[in-house]
């Protein structure tokens, strides 16, 4: 090889440009201001190419069953069947159980605090009601009213239970109906998981293509999502002016101070793992909150996160390359911060009011869809919504433009919630260097003899 071979420069790759300028920040603060003026100059374009958008939507969403089938399913059978993750199956369980509860509590709480979709004006609230009730029914086919709707007796309290189990699965599926599908589908993995794994080998291998055929969709609608973005604020800036986007405000606070309140305790938790100051913890997590703020995927930050507990932390690396996937797909901290804080917006955009039996769906309903969310992007992420605000009988659709116009900073603050959860349990449950050398050294003193 010559010289001239080893400095001739290296071919362009224009499929790895494009994906990074249609990914970057940058580029979806540039659709959101293009989408503004468009919608502000040119309201008449705006809206004859709103369809386009419609149909961008119904692409993300015809592929949220068969992935969250597929994934569920897959992800809890071979759990079952791995030995090596049995043994730290329950210490997972628990973080799941304990990060969803806390996930839900922090978000409710600062919404219930700060009350980010109050609107004191009764002008302001007669405005919004009008503009709401002039998109459309919603995705149940029901058109509300925007004042409080009657309240529920004890029997519709019991058949909301009675609606979380499907006594039809194949009805469940063709109605979309998601958190009975995902019942189904975590009942069938455990069951799944106790047949040998000869006989269930066929079915394994036909989920994970169904998973990876999912994900090669997903990554094609990516390419589309700046420009659905663009003609998603165009047609809503047209139809109602800026002023809905300043609703916003006070969701972005509660999302960013419940991403802050995560951070905090992760990096407490870490901190205290691996016998470190505070300070010190933040510094050497500083390339990993860059890479999740830069990429704003779980996915991508993954091998810095294993890289951060091994090489900076010194944590077990067998155990932590076991952990930090695993945990990636089940601790989907961001999600059910979104859902929950999203749901109590919109109900209090219609000033809905939620009796404690409503404000336990929310939690749990949010807790369950948010696992489902794994590999999943931010729009498609941020459509599922919808099935939160389904079982509390509140539009969605009309919102939805609303969460799009802060999708990016909602998405970072999802990211870094996400990923600092991961890492900060994975360092709870893995043992530390200094604490597998202790073992090891136990393991090696010889038996004492017993007394004859």
């Amino acid at each position: 090889m010559t010289v001239a071979d080893v400095a001739a420069p290296m071919p362009f790759d224009w499929r790895l440009a494009a994906k990074r300028i249609l990914r970057s920040p940058l580029t979806t603060l540039a659709m959101i201001a293009a989408g503004i003026l468009c919608g502000l100059y040119y309201p008449g374009f705006s809206h004859a190419i709103s369809p386009v958008a419609q149909v961008y939507l119904n692409f993300l969403k015809m592929v949220v069953l068969p992935y969250l089938v597929s994934s569920v399913i897959f992800s809890i059978t071979a759990m079952v069947q791995d030995p090596k993750s049995v043994r730290y199956l329950g210490k997972v369980a628990i973080a799941v159980l304990v990060v969803s509860f806390l996930a839900v509590l922090v978000s409710g709480t600062y919404s219930l605090v700060f009350q980010p979709g109050q609107i004191e004006n009764p002008q302001s609230r007669i405005e919004l009601g009008e503009f709401i009730n002039s998109q459309g029914s919603v995705s149940t086919d029901l058109e509300f009213p925007f004042q409080p709707p009657p309240a529920a007796g004890a029997s519709g309290e019991h058949s909301i239970l009675l609606d979380l189990v499907p006594n039809n699965v194949f009805n469940a599926l063709a109605s979309g109906q998601t958190i009975q599908v995902l019942l189904f589908c975590l009942l069938f993995g455990l069951a799944m998981g106790k047949i040998p794994q000869p006989s269930s080998m066929s079915l394994s291998q036909t989920l994970n293509a169904v998973y990876r055929a999912c994900t090669v969709l997903t990554n094609w609608f990516v390419w589309g999502l700046p420009f659905a973005t663009f003609i998603l604020i165009a047609d809503q800036t047209a139809s109602t002016g800026t002023r809905p986007l300043m609703l916003m405000g006070g969701f972005l606070l509660v999302m960013g101070l419940s991403c802050l309140t995560f951070l905090a305790g992760a990096f407490a938790v870490i901190a205290v793992r691996s016998r470190r100051s505070y300070w010190t913890t933040i510094k050497t997590c500083q390339p990993l909150l860059m890479v999740a703020i830069t990429t704003r995927s779980t996915v991508a930050s993954l091998p810095w996160v294993i890289n951060l507990l091994t090489e900076r932390m010194r944590f077990n690396l067998v155990v932590v390359e076991l952990l930090v996937p695993l945990q990636a797909a089940l601790l989907r901290t961001g999600p059910a911060l979104l859902y929950t804080s999203g749901s109590l917006f919109i109900a209090q955009l219609y000033g809905r009011p939620l009796a404690i039996p409503d404000f336990l769906l929310v939690g749990v309903v949010s807790a369950l869809l948010a696992l489902t969310t794994s590999g999943m992007t931010g729009l498609l992420i941020l459509s599922q919504m919808s099935i939160v605000c389904g079982y509390l009988k509140l539009p969605f659709e009309a919102a939805f433009a609303l969460f799009v116009a802060v999708d990016a900073a909602v998405d970072t603050f999802m990211t870094l919630s996400s990923v600092c959860t991961v890492a900060a349990s994975t360092a709870m449950i893995a043992p530390s260097h200094r604490e597998a050398a202790a073992v090891e050294a136990v393991s090696a003193l010889p038996e004492a003899e017993p007394v004859r």
